[in-house]
């Protein structure tokens, strides 16, 4: 037969002679499983299940729900007689800013730069650019 292709078949592996023939086609016409198992944590008791779906329905609604009234003696607040400013001030939190900061000069002129009609605070205190305490990057 051919003596050179019988010298290289003696020096191959013989799992390489033993292959079997497959096509690239007959693997992906196989269908995948459709749920691959994963890892995931152990399945609880239908007791605990139940208390465990209890508390995280009661969970996120703690987040949701706006926080009580502090008290009836501070203020009336009623929407009756309440305009949309003061109820809009109740709403904001106790720490936030009231009227940002102080101008740095009074007029309209800046008395440093000569600017006519500039901000009367310094945008760029602190290398950004911040309006009423919050920075934003543009």
């Amino acid at each position: 037969m051919l003596p050179h292709l019988i010298s290289r078949s003696r020096n191959l592996p013989l799992r390489l002679l033993s292959r079997p023939f497959t096509t690239a086609l007959a693997r992906h016409t196989r269908a995948p499983p459709p749920f691959v198992p994963s890892p995931s944590p152990p399945r609880l008791p239908k007791e605990e299940q139940e208390t465990f779906d209890a508390l995280t329905k009661a969970s996120l609604g703690a987040f949701s729900t706006p926080p009580p009234p502090q008290s009836s003696s501070t203020v009336n607040t009623s929407s009756k007689d309440l305009s949309e400013a003061e109820l809009l001030e109740l709403e904001k939190h106790a720490d936030a800013r009231k009227g940002g900061e102080k101008p740095l000069f009074e007029g309209d002129r800046n008395p440093v730069t000569g600017e006519v009609g500039g901000p009367k605070t310094e945008p760029t205190k602190y290398g950004d650019w911040s309006f009423n305490g919050r920075v934003t990057d543009f």
